[in-house]
């Protein structure tokens, strides 16, 4: 999905090591002294890997690397960069399905980051999602196994730390990593998510009360009022990301409306392993139950589903254990700055817990 994505220009990348081609001065803002447990996203757990096994939800030992003055440059984001960067992620295991580093790139590439050594490779990957002047969203940092402990990781959290500017950065932590995190300025905590995944129990599906309202694909409303229902909700407005995640080919969006007015809507999308309900956002649990049905329904026999929300959401939680679904990991949601308040009642599973407020 590459609609009308802007192009970034660069220069060829310098083999010197390391070297960062955006032509900013260097920054020495205490980055960590090492890459252990940079890198980390959801992992793959179809098979039922327990988070202790998985390559990114938990911390671990990084290999020893056995390369030596491996030369590497980084550098701004390219569209070519792509497939490259998705079988890096495949490789560590991180469900990070292609179309979604498309819809991302096309969104907003100035704030994406690659490490490329001198063959080309793409072997690190970190960045920031602008949300306008002031709030950004950091995500997906990772570091190629073999090229850690060099101090590719520093490096590369220096140069993003460059693209925050003095905006109000969110990321999500893992649990254990939170103090990890607070010693470069995220110290204010906002609400924790909780990534599910399972396959649904049938009869929590049989019977939603579809009362009041109607459950309508999204082709059948207005595109701005669901842009406006998604603003009220997410904070801050995304249109571009919104036209691609919804209105894109693999994705099944379906919208609850209740006297002319939208009181929900849902995305349910193929991941590289199992299904993705991204987002599920809802005025109320009835609403909620009725999308979430509406698109569970549509999942292959067999297959997983997977569902982020935030713990202090209680009919969230309850929607969740009754489809079935196995809770895996908790991430806390932090910023460097001051916290951003949102209506979290509304918000039933987040849109991405790379690059998104919720």
């Amino acid at each position: 999905m590459n609609r009308g994505a802007p192009s970034v220009n660069r220069g060829s990348p310098s083999v010197n090591s390391p070297s960062v081609n955006r032509g900013s001065p260097s920054v020495n803002r205490g980055a960590p002294s090492e890459n252990r447990g940079l890198g980390w996203s959801l992992p793959h757990l179809s098979s039922r890997i327990l988070p202790s096994t998985c390559d990114h939800c938990c911390i671990r030992s990084s290999p020893v690397s056995t390369i030596k003055n491996v030369k590497y440059s980084i550098r701004s984001m390219q569209v070519e960069d792509i497939p490259k960067l998705h079988a890096l992620l495949a490789e560590n295991k991180w469900n990070m399905e292609l179309d979604y580093l498309n819809c991302i790139f096309s969104t907003d590439p100035t704030g994406l980051l690659i490490v490329e050594d001198e063959q080309g490779n793409v072997i690190g990957h970190n960045g920031i999602l602008k949300h306008g002047s002031h709030l950004a969203s950091f995500g997906m940092n990772i570091v190629k196994d073999g090229y850690r402990e060099l101090g590719i990781g520093k490096k590369l959290l220096q140069a993003t730390m460059e693209l925050m500017g003095d905006r109000n950065v969110g990321m999500n932590s893992l649990s254990n990593r939170v103090t990890f995190y607070e010693q470069f300025g995220w110290k204010v905590s906002s609400f924790t998510l909780s990534y599910n995944q399972g396959k649904v129990n049938l009869d929590f599906i049989k019977h939603p009360l579809a009362v009041g309202f109607e459950l309508m694909s999204s082709d059948n409303v207005s595109f701005e009022e669901l842009f406006s229902y998604d603003t009220e909700i997410h904070t801050v407005p995304r249109k571009r990301f919104l036209d691609f995640w919804i209105n894109h080919k693999k994705a099944q969006s379906f919208v609850a409306v209740r006297s002319g007015k939208i009181v929900g809507y849902c995305v349910l999308r193929p991941a590289d392993v199992g299904w993705k309900m991204y987002p599920l956002y809802a005025d109320d649990k009835n609403v909620a139950h009725a999308l979430f049905c509406k698109a569970v329904s549509l999942i292959p026999k067999g297959e997983d589903l997977i569902f982020t929300l935030p713990v202090e959401n209680e009919e969230a939680n309850k929607l969740a254990k009754g489809a079935g679904l196995v809770q895996y990991l908790s991430m806390p949601r932090l910023y460097n700055k001051w916290n951003v308040v949102m209506d979290l009642t509304r918000v039933y599973s987040v849109a991405s817990t790379e690059y998104a407020i919720v």
